[in-house]
């Protein structure tokens, strides 16, 4: 694909993101069918478009993006524990389970980092 077949690409993707938050808006009170799935799909491509940005990146970027994540995934853990305490979120799912030895081995290199 040439550079101007790709960037034209992108820009229809953009646009198309942007159409998608919209409609977003528009369902947030009853969410069609297999939107869980499609979360899933923009998941992959957003940590896809990291690795690219992060791999063209100078290392004093890396170091920002680096930052980035962990600051994010404070935020999301945070966030959980506080629907946990409030009674909105369960533990008992295997996702749950997953997220507890994640979060036990992250714990240990944190640890042992320090």
């Amino acid at each position: 694909m040439a550079q101007s077949e790709r960037t034209a690409a992108l820009n229809r993707m953009h646009l198309a993101v942007k159409e998608l938050n919209d409609q977003l808006k528009l369902i947030a009170v009853n969410p069609p069918e297999g939107l869980q799935d499609l979360k899933s799909a923009v998941d992959d491509v957003r940590l896809q478009l990291w690795g690219v940005l992060m791999s063209a990146s100078t290392q004093g970027e890396k170091d920002f993006g680096e930052r980035f994540r962990l600051r994010r995934a404070t935020e999301v853990l945070k966030g959980i524990v506080r629907d946990v305490e409030a009674g909105q979120l369960k533990l008992t799912t295997k996702e749950a389970a997953e997220l507890g030895i994640v979060a036990r081995d992250i714990g240990k290199q944190v640890t042992g980092a320090q």
